[in-house]
């Protein structure tokens, strides 16, 4: 999500973009993101620094931490990012601000449901849909 500097007025501009998760440089290790991003925000420039306050939202797809099965969830999230700029600086990119920014504030444990079964570590079985194979 590039931005040229010099198209940042001194009150400020409002960004509305619809972005991808490519875009944004997004690998499917990262994060399964479903629809494209909507990034809502304002952006305001200093002679060494860009200053954005962004809200993005989008659909994505996690695995549940201890089934395993496909988990979505709609998120919106929102963020402050400063980026130093030496005054040469025609550009700035903030689609990797962004990116860093989502997937700090990701949690690393989703589930599915908070009563989770899980699966039976013997047998193999999702103990949500089945019961276990195993023998006691």
């Amino acid at each position: 999500m590039k931005i040229k500097t010099k198209d940042i007025p001194k009150e400020g501009l409002e960004i509305k973009e619809t972005v991808t998760a490519d875009e944004l440089g997004f690998a499917i290790e990262d994060l399964k993101v479903l629809t494209p991003l909507k990034v809502v925000g304002e952006i305001e420039k200093t002679r060494s620094s860009v200053s954005a306050q962004v809200e993005v939202a989008g659909k994505y797809e996690f695995l549940c931490a201890r089934c395993l099965e496909p988990v979505t969830k709609q998120r919106k999230d929102e963020f402050d990012i400063h980026v130093e700029i030496e005054p040469t600086d025609d550009v700035v990119d903030l689609g990797e601000e962004i990116r860093q920014e989502l997937v700090v504030s990701l949690s690393p444990i989703v589930l599915c449901k908070e009563d989770c079964k899980g699966i039976c570590p013997s047998c193999g079985a999702n103990l949500n849909k089945e019961k276990c194979k195993c023998k006691k």
